[in-house]
Parts: structure tokens; sequence; C-alpha cells
């Protein structure tokens, strides 16, 4: 008799590396978009974060993104110079810039995501109705054990 403790770790490791591989598979159209628009990944990642997070200063894209305040300081000068990212000061303090997409910037983005999800929708296709509707309660009960405060199921 297997253990199910063994049973239950082989799973998640194989869940683990198909959900992997499905990642990889969705990410194809953003690095079409980083080749296409010739763009760094942190310079992806800045503009992302941009759009999610308008108003936001130069030193926090700088930590999402990983760089230091003047390697971020070029990557948001770069996403300026496209016409993509307006910098204007802080009200509070006029030394820090806040940074925000221009529409250029967010219809860039916009049209990643909505690659992303066409592509996605397209992988949706292989399920039936049955395995739809498993899906959805799996990724709620998912997203639930990710609230603050979730727990998964046992």
């Amino acid at each position: 008799m297997t253990d199910p403790a063994e049973d239950r770790e082989g799973l998640e490791q194989r869940i683990l590396a198909l959900q992997g591989s499905l990642m990889r598979a969705q990410m194809r159209s953003q690095a079409e978009a980083l080749i296409d628009q010739h763009l760094t990944l942190a310079q992806f990642r800045a503009i992302l974060f941009i759009h999610a997070h308008p108003g936001r200063p130069t030193a926090e894209v700088g930590d999402f993104v990983g760089v230091r305040p003047n390697i971020a300081t070029g990557v948001i000068q770069r996403l300026v110079d496209r016409g993509w990212v307006a910098r204007e000061r802080d009200p509070e303090d006029g030394r820090v810039r806040l940074l925000s997409p221009t529409a250029a910037g967010r219809a860039f983005v916009d049209a990643v995501v909505a690659q992303v999800e066409r592509d996605f929708l397209e992988s949706l296709a292989a399920l039936s109705s049955d395995q739809l509707t498993a899906l959805e309660d799996i990724l709620s009960t998912l997203g639930a054990a990710q609230a603050p405060g979730g727990r998964a199921a046992d």
C-alpha cells in the first residue's frame, strides 16, 4: 500500500510541473511583445507595474523590478522617451517623481493583456463544460486560499 502523504507529494509535484508548462506557454505573447517593441524585461515589468499602480514613485517601480534607483531612473527614462510614461512632481515632496502611464502606455499594456487572455481562452477550448466548471471551482478555492486569512480545503 502506498503512503497517502507520498501520493499527495507526487501529485503536487506533477501539478507543479504542469502549471509551469502552462505558464511558459502563456508567456509567449508577453515575450513577443518584448521582442516586437525592443523592450528589456525591466522596462516591460516597469510599464506593467506603472499601469497597475499609477501615481507611484520611481523608487517603488525600481523595488518591483528589482533594480537599484539609478537603474530604475534609466528604465523609466526610456519609457518616458517612448511616450508610455508621464512623470510629475509629488506635490508633497518636489524631489520625488510620480509615474503614470500615458494613453499610449495604457494601450500597449491593454493589448498585451488582451492577447494573453485570447491565448488562454484558446487553451480553454480544449476543455469540456464539466472540466471548465471543475476548473472554476478549483481556481476559486485557490484564490480564497491566497486571500489574507484564507485556507485551502483539506
